[in-house]
């Protein structure tokens, strides 16, 4: 009898009267999206979580259950975006402009929290650490592979290595943007080429300036190298 007990207790209540189970990390991820484009449209400092709560059509108790505080909403936006950045950046491909088309191609599926963070960061907005959170997550991929110091470089190559993979970031955010909005009028591959250009000259160029001394550069143009990873 005990046995049958505990088996009936052990059960998830489904008959007349039981709440329907919630799907927690899908009404986080609705949250998440509502709260993008509030802040994007009213402003982070405007924003309330009840304009939120608005947006998502739920009571604001619910969006409290999740995110404890309108920060921590905002930071998991950027831990979102972060995410999906190092995501993309850590694909292997040699082709100048391809993480960039391809985190602007992931960002088209939901575009408002990366135009909100890459905006941000962009400005630099006091009370926010995103700019510095995006430039960590960007140039510590470019430091590898676009500034590496060659055997030949002289000396203080590293300090001066670093700081030329940060430049590339201010870069990469305005291209982005542009891109997601398609600003302009360029189609996907024009723009694809128009930004694999940039990157080289501005590849090639920093590494001279900077005397990052000599190494065996891989990347390629879109079409142009030995096989297309793009």
């Amino acid at each position: 009898m005990a046995k049958s007990t505990a088996v009936s207790a052990a059960r998830p209540k489904t008959g007349r009267g039981s709440k329907p189970r919630v799907n927690v990390p899908e009404r986080r991820e609705a949250f998440l999206l509502a709260a993008s484009r509030v802040f994007l449209e009213r402003g982070v400092g405007t924003a309330t979580m009840q304009d939120v709560a608005d947006a998502a059509g739920v009571p604001k108790i619910l969006i409290y259950r999740i995110f404890r505080s309108k920060d921590e909403l905002l930071d998991a936006i950027r831990d979102k975006v972060i995410e999906k950045i190092h995501e993309v950046w850590a694909e292997p491909a040699r082709t100048y402009g391809g993480r960039l088309r391809g985190l602007v191609l992931a960002a088209r599926e939901q575009p408002e929290p990366f135009l909100l963070v890459l905006r941000y960061s962009q400005a630099g907005v006091e009370g926010l650490d995103w700019r510095q959170k995006v430039e960590d997550a960007i140039a510590a991929y470019t430091r590898v592979r676009w500034f590496e110091p060659g055997p030949d470089a002289p000396p203080g190559a590293g300090a001066r290595a670093n700081y030329a993979s940060r430049l590339n970031v201010g870069q990469f955010i305005d291209l982005t943007i542009r891109w997601i909005e398609g600003e302009g009028g360029l189609d996907d591959e024009t723009r694809f080429r128009y930004v694999a250009r940039i990157q080289r000259e501005f590849h090639r160029a920093s590494r001279e300036a900077f005397q990052l001394g000599t190494v065996n550069i891989d990347y390629h143009l879109p079409g142009e190298g030995p096989h297309d990873d793009n």
